[in-house]
C-alpha cells in the first residue's frame, strides 16, 4: 500500500464517476457496521455531489437479506448511482483502489484488530472510524484519523464532511497517516519492537 502520485487521476482511472471517492471495506453484515455506513453516506451525500461512496465486500448467503435492505434503502434515496456495491476485490488490486480514495470510513459494532484504516493511512488516505479494535491507535489522537462513538453514524458523517470540504486538512491528515504507518505500524516496525524486547530479556539474564 502507498500512496498515490496523483490522486484525482488514480480516482478517475478505476471509473466508479465522480470527482473523489470514500469506501467501506469488508464483510457485508451487521457486525461490520454496513448499515451504520449507509446511514452516514446517506447524510453525507446531499452536501458533496462529486463524491461517490464505495461499498467494498460481499455478502454472505446468510447476509443477502441485509445487502437488499441496504440497497432498497438507497434506491429509495436517489443515491443508487453514487453509491456502489463492486462486491469483494482481490488483495492485488485492492491496493490500486485504496489509494484513490479520499477517506475511509470504517464503522463496525466490533473489531478484533481491523486492517482497513492502517491500508488506508500507508496510502496517505486518512480515516473516520468507530470506536473498536486498535482504530484509536491509528488515529494517533485524532491527528490523522478521527474515531467516533459506536453507532454514531451521524458523527461519522459530521467528521467526514469536514475533511472533505477541507482539502489541505485531508491532504495533511494523509501525509502524516503515511509516516505513522511506516515508522510506528510497518512490518519493520513490529520486528523491531519484538527484537527490542528479546534484547532486554536476554540483558537481563
Amino acid at each position: 500500500f502507498t500512496p498515490a502520485e496523483n490522486r484525482t487521476s488514480a480516482w478517475a482511472a478505476l471509473g466508479y464517476g465522480g470527482q473523489q471517492g470514500i469506501a467501506t471495506i469488508g464483510r457485508i453484515r451487521p457486525e461490520k457496521g454496513t448499515d451504520l455506513f449507509v446511514d452516514a453516506i446517506l447524510r453525507l451525500l446531499p452536501d458533496h455531489p462529486g463524491t461517490v461512496a464505495l461499498v467494498i465486500g460481499r455478502a454472505a448467503r446468510e447476509h443477502q437479506g441485509f445487502l437488499k435492505g441496504l440497497q432498497a434503502r438507497i434506491t429509495a434515496a436517489g443515491l443508487g448511482e453514487r453509491i456502489l456495491f463492486p462486491g469483494e476485490i482481490s488483495a492485488s488490486d485492492l491496493p490500486r483502489v485504496m489509494r484513490a480514495l479520499s477517506l475511509v470510513m470504517q464503522l463496525p459494532r466490533y473489531e478484533g484488530y481491523g486492517m482497513a484504516p492502517l491500508e488506508g493511512l500507508a496510502s496517505a488516505v486518512p480515516f473516520v472510524g468507530s470506536d473498536t479494535g486498535y482504530y484509536g491507535a491509528f488515529s494517533a489522537q485524532g491527528t490523522v484519523g478521527t474515531v467516533v462513538p459506536l453507532e454514531a453514524a451521524d458523527a461519522a458523517a459530521q467528521a467526514a464532511g469536514q475533511l472533505l470540504s477541507s482539502p489541505k486538512e485531508l491532504s495533511r491528515r494523509g501525509q502524516a497517516g503515511r509516516d505513522l504507518a511506516v515508522h510506528a505500524f510497518s512490518a519493520g516496525a513490529e520486528e523491531d519492537g519484538i527484537d527490542a524486547v528479546y534484547q532486554q530479556l536476554w540483558s537481563a539474564g
